[in-house]
């Protein structure tokens, strides 16, 4: 369509120039000079056509070539798995990979031309997270250099994404602000992958200190608890104190328990068990605890569900699970525990509770051993809980909020990772 409106100009342009221009010469020219001026005529409307012509093709050449860097410019960018965004010296963005869009949600917005504030208007999700991008990039243009940050972005599973955020702000020659780039790696299997070092390694020392003094401690505790015993029922009148004395010793001995467990891993036996029996007893063995604080157990076991597991081992971690959170709970309190099949190779166990819940700096860190928000807790229940989620090839993940309670949800395969084929 382009084509043929500049031909239909050119056509009209030449015959106007041609019954224009004999017009002219046949009233002002005499006749000896006609044919010189009429070849002087076709020589100058070749030479301005042919300049028209060229500057009309080197400005389609030009455009081609700007159209051409950037399609390969978005080919470039879209092929990155960073996110990658350029920005004017107003803040407006200019372009944005596939990868950004698809972060902050907005593949189907004309976003080209505005401003991280006025996007936000498009994304509930994310409209704190895309202010807090303009912020920051002041912060940047302020700085007036290149600047590297970590930023968390929220994402809709209720996770995080970390960023690795490289802002280069670039100035005119007169100091203004000409325009911004943004890079932005993800760097959220990395953190992760430090977080499973920096806890391996704790259990690794905790393991250490289990094995060597792990059997120490217990064998004089045996004794302890012996003669405890004998002077118990040769002494009743301060059988008040004995019993706290046996309380204390075994609450010692339960800790010990819990250091062995962490100990150099032992030899692990997978067999085919109904995690809805499992469940079951251990639901049935705490509920007298429960009682005693009156905190209802919510569980409607199922059909029988079998997956490939070491029994003992989760009857300890369910243990661990049901008894925080019945303990967190206050008097007449719920707790809820769930399974469900999600798929044909996971299963999925859900424990909430209704207690006072665990403040964000607590629950970073929760699973780390002697870390615990409780008066006597040593925090080795949940470090003892996370191995065997790892043992098992599962995973473990906790929600809560302060004054509303906690969830805690423990995914696990159906098949061994060892038998899977």
């Amino acid at each position: 369509m382009k084509k043929n409106k500049i031909l239909l100009i050119y056509i009209i342009f030449g015959l106007v120039w041609v019954l224009f221009t004999d017009y002219i010469v046949s009233l002002y020219v005499p006749p000896e000079s006609l044919l010189l001026f009429q070849k002087l005529k076709g020589i100058f409307y070749i030479l301005f056509t042919g300049t028209i012509i060229y500057f009309v093709l080197r400005k389609i050449e030009e455009l081609n070539s700007s159209k051409e860097h950037k399609e390969k410019l978005s080919t470039l960018i879209n092929s990155m798995i960073d996110f990658v965004n350029f920005k004017d010296g107003e803040g407006r963005w200019i372009e944005a990979n596939n990868f950004g869009l698809k972060l902050f949600q907005l593949e189907n917005v004309d976003y080209k031309g505005k401003k991280d504030s006025e996007l936000a208007e498009y994304t509930d999700f994310y409209r704190e997270a895309l202010i807090y991008c303009e912020s920051s990039d002041e912060e940047t243009w302020k700085n007036g250099k290149v600047t590297r940050c970590e930023e968390i972005i929220p994402i809709p599973d209720g996770g995080e994404k970390h960023f690795d955020t490289i802002k280069v702000p670039l100035f005119n020659d007169d100091g203004s602000r000409k325009g911004l780039v943004v890079i932005g790696r993800d760097i959220t299997d990395k953190k992760m992958a430090e977080e499973q070092v920096r806890r391996s390694e704790k259990l690794s020392i905790v393991g250490e200190l289990a094995a060597s003094v792990g059997h120490e401690i217990r064998n004089p505790l045996t004794s302890i608890k012996g003669f405890l015993h004998l002077l118990e029922e040769k002494d009743q009148s301060n059988k008040l104190y004995y019993e706290i004395m046996s309380k204390e010793v075994n609450r010692i001995d339960h800790i010990v328990g819990e250091l062995l467990l962490l100990a150099k891993p032992q030899k692990l036996y997978f067999a085919q068990n109904d995690l809805k029996l499992i469940v079951s007893d251990i639901v049935s063995l705490l509920e007298p605890q429960a009682n005693m604080t009156n905190v209802l157990i919510h569980y409607d076991p199922k059909e029988e569900l079998m997956i490939e597991c070491e029994e003992n081992l989760l009857k300890q971690l369910f243990i661990n699970i049901i008894k925080n959170a019945i303990e967190a709970s206050s008097e007449k309190g719920n707790v809820w525990v769930k399974i469900d099949k999600e798929s044909a190779e996971t299963v999925l166990v859900k424990v909430e509770d209704e207690g006072s819940g665990i403040s964000e700096d607590f629950l970073t860190r929760l699973g780390e051993p002697f870390y615990s928000s409780k008066e006597k807790g040593t925090g080795l229940g949940l470090t003892v809980s996370h191995k065997i989620v790892e043992q098992h090839g599962g995973t473990i993940h906790f929600n809560s909020e302060e004054g509303v309670g906690t969830k805690v949800e423990i995914q696990l395969p159906v098949k061994h990772e060892s038998k899977r084929g």
